[in-house]
């Protein structure tokens, strides 16, 4: 009994290596003799002023004299505007809820788009840290691979309850499809980084065609793909950071418990299998180990190890987890399924989600 449970352990923890072979990061842009495109910089901002200083003070230091940078303040209630305007931009105010049928970030996105006045436009999340040199990098990897580009910021933590997003980080880079052994179509984008031209965004309809969705980043991606147009992804490695959830272990829940389901909902059935049977792997390799004696707890603690090692081998370039986290996985995975349960509650239940004092409807009713 115990070794066919071993064999199922070991085929899933083969899956996870199917699922996170080809995990890449960002690099620095190293054709300094390319001309790069001016970029319009929209940045979507809703009580952001603890993210938005930061975020302004790099592009200060970056951004070449023909890019803009757009600040959309969407309906905040804090001093979003006043940080906009301290750096000497003038942000674009939206003033109560959107409009019927839009969700918050796609109007605030395409509003930025409706201001914008270059070739390229980068949309950044508020609470992206980026360094000297990533507005340049966005630049020449977009001149590479076209259509629409998109970063996963290196999720950069400073307290413990922080670190309980480690499987939903896990989960989104297997489910999106790019990094597999296999080269399959991307299925979805990273919502924080976005790159595309204002040609190719205009032609396939951008925001507008996608305003009632909570997962923009997924259904941008399959915009342009029903178009005929690339989606690349990389992660931020040390060119893009984000602190995602600084304010508590409440913003972990709604912050992740928003749109996990919906996205679980909009994987491939393949890449979801696949994503379900590493999942399982991983949990019964924990499971079991209580009940074992013997030779068989050797092959469980190995297996457990060899789970551990994975975990963490990809785990530490997508966030400073560390490795005592990744030893420690199985109170980590529970949190996962609470907040999946949770989040399957809201989502198909209630029909509804709540972020940043908005109640938002989920597609479809």
């Amino acid at each position: 009994m115990y070794y066919y449970h071993f064999s199922v352990i070991i085929s899933a923890w083969l899956v996870g290596l199917l699922l996170f072979w080809r995990v890449r990061t960002l690099t620095p842009n190293e054709q300094t003799d390319v001309k790069l495109p001016a970029a319009s910089i929209i940045i979507p901002a809703r009580n952001e002023e603890k993210n938005l200083e930061k975020l302004l003070k790099t592009l200060k230091d970056q951004c070449g004299n023909d890019d803009e940078v757009i600040i959309v303040d969407d309906d905040s209630s804090d001093r979003t505007s006043q940080i906009a305007s301290d750096f000497g931009y003038s942000a674009v105010r939206l003033i109560g809820r959107p409009p019927e049928g839009w969700v918050g970030k796609s109007w605030a996105c395409w509003n930025g788009y409706l201001k914008s006045n270059r070739d390229l436009l980068v949309f950044l999340d508020a609470d992206v840290e980026l360094s000297p040199s990533a507005i340049s990098a966005f630049k020449e990897k977009y001149l590479k691979s076209g259509g629409l580009f998109s970063v996963q910021p290196y999720h950069r933590m400073e307290r413990p309850y922080e670190k309980l997003s480690l499987f939903f980080n896990l989960v989104v880079i297997a489910s999106i499809g790019s990094f597999s052994l296999w080269k399959s179509r991307s299925m979805g984008s990273f919502g924080p980084c976005l790159v595309c031209s204002k040609k190719d965004y205009e032609e396939v309809g951008g925001h507008g065609m996608i305003r009632n969705h909570v997962l923009d980043d997924i259904h941008l991606a399959r915009l342009f793909m029903k178009n005929g147009l690339p989606v690349t992804n990389n992660l931020g490695g040390s060119l893009v950071r984000f602190r995602m959830y600084p304010d508590g272990l409440r913003s972990v829940l709604l912050g992740w418990g928003k749109n996990i389901a919906s996205g679980a909902g909009k994987t491939s059935l393949f890449l979801l299998l696949l994503a379900v049977l590493w999942i399982a792997g991983v949990f019964s390799a924990s499971l079991y180990l209580p009940f074992l004696r013997e030779t068989a707890l050797i092959i469980g603690f190995t297996a457990y190890f060899a789970y551990v090692l994975q975990i963490w081998s990809v785990s530490r370039k997508l966030g400073n987890f560390g490795f005592v986290v990744s030893a420690l996985y199985p109170l980590f995975l529970l949190f996962f399924f609470a907040v999946f349960l949770y989040s399957s509650i809201r989502t198909f239940l209630f029909r509804s989600v709540i972020w940043k004092g908005r109640k938002i409807n989920v597609l479809p009713r």
